[in-house]
């Protein structure tokens, strides 16, 4: 049986400017947040959570949208009007200072670590605590869990937005942490923020389970921020064991894509490729590269006009592509004197599979000069 269930967010960067987008649909991808907020407040209703844990950046700035904070207003009133208990606290992009938005966010039943000092609630009725310590700007290079000195009476939720060192390479210094570190907090559960795709961290059997949750709408079309996006239902049982479940929330999926171009041998072959990326609530870029033949040219430029109904928002980036009048003939070159051979060969060449992938060795060709 459960002893307590949690909602674990973070990372929601309400007032995003999204300037990766058109103005009219970074308009529309704010409200996307806001309603994907009211989506998350749902949740925690509907699966009769106990606790509603956000673990920093709830705002993307320090000043946030007043809309936006009417709706943080609302949502976490209406969860904390049901019996729930929220715990807050603040991140690198939404940190607290003397005169803070966060001071002003009176709302019973919602209870904000707004200090990067550790403070412990202990939650008698549910037989659990939860601590919390907001972002140190001042000081982000702080080890997360320095000056914790965390009682074990009863179990404990931790919320600390904190860059975890080994996370797929990163080495950022906002309040790094390590697995040994994570082992010594005696907390149960780590309810972590900052990293925007979903991660679980469990050091042994003996230490706490930590998860990021990742941001519950994608942000850009970098590879942090596609695809699906969740928040965790968490519980811990009468025998200390956590289980995890992720929940998709987000209102539509991003998504980045790359095509190689060099193959095609007509505007059909690209025009199927791309139609296979697409859905209609969909925000997708796609990077196009290699050697395109000159007869689509004028097809890849018509990508975004010709699948604007397909996709809520698609573009391209032609910069990977490396077209005929971009290529060096200079024969006192080597690397002219490559091009130039390769395109004769092309030229003549009357079988498609050979022309292929003849364009296919002149963007190898090509990209090998430009790394040196």
């Amino acid at each position: 049986m459960a002893r307590v269930k949690f909602l674990h967010t973070a990372d929601l960067h309400l007032s995003r400017p999204f300037g990766c987008l058109p103005p009219n649909l970074a308009q529309e991808r704010r409200r996307d947040q806001r309603r994907t907020l009211a989506k998350i407040a749902d949740l925690v209703l509907e699966r009769d959570a106990d606790l509603l844990l956000i673990a920093g950046d709830l705002f993307d700035r320090p000043d946030p949208d007043p809309t936006d904070l009417e709706a943080v207003s609302e949502q976490l009133g209406r969860v904390a009007a049901d019996g729930k208990r929220v715990f807050a606290i603040p991140g690198n992009h939404d940190y607290c200072t003397r005169n803070s938005f966060w001071h002003r966010l009176d709302i019973p039943g919602v209870d904000v670590f707004a200090e990067p000092k550790w403070r412990r609630v202990v939650l008698d009725d549910l037989g659990i605590a939860v601590a919390g310590s907001a972002f140190d700007r001042t000081q982000s290079e702080r080890r997360a869990f320095e000056n914790l000195d965390l009682p074990t009476d009863v179990p404990s939720l931790l919320l600390v937005h904190a860059s975890y060192e080994s996370f797929e390479g990163q080495m950022e210094r906002y309040h790094p942490f390590s697995l040994s570190d994570l082992a010594d907090t005696k907390a149960h559960y780590i309810a972590l923020g900052h990293y925007h795709r979903l991660n679980t961290i469990a050091p042994d059997s003996a230490g706490p389970t930590a998860c990021y949750p990742g941001s519950p709408e994608g942000l850009g079309f970098d590879a942090a921020e596609t695809e699906e996006r969740h928040v965790v239902l968490g519980e811990i049982g009468d025998d200390g064991g956590i289980t995890l479940e992720p929940i998709p929330v987000n209102r539509r999926t991003m998504r980045g894509a790359a095509i190689d171009c060099t193959s095609f041998e007509s505007a059909t072959a690209l025009y199927d490729a791309v139609r296979k990326l697409c859905e209609p609530t969909g925000l997708l870029q796609i990077r196009l590269t290699g050697l395109p033949p000159q007869e689509i040219m004028s097809a890849i430029n018509e990508i975004p006009e010709r699948f604007k109904e397909s996709c809520f928002y698609i573009s391209t980036d032609t910069s990977g592509l490396a077209c005929p009048q971009d290529i060096p003939l200079d024969e006192r070159t080597i690397r002219g004197r490559f091009c130039k051979c390769l395109l004769d060969q092309i030229e003549n060449s009357r079988d498609h599979e050979r022309r292929r992938l003849l364009r296919r060795a002149l963007d190898l060709g090509l990209t090998a000069f430009s790394d040196g």
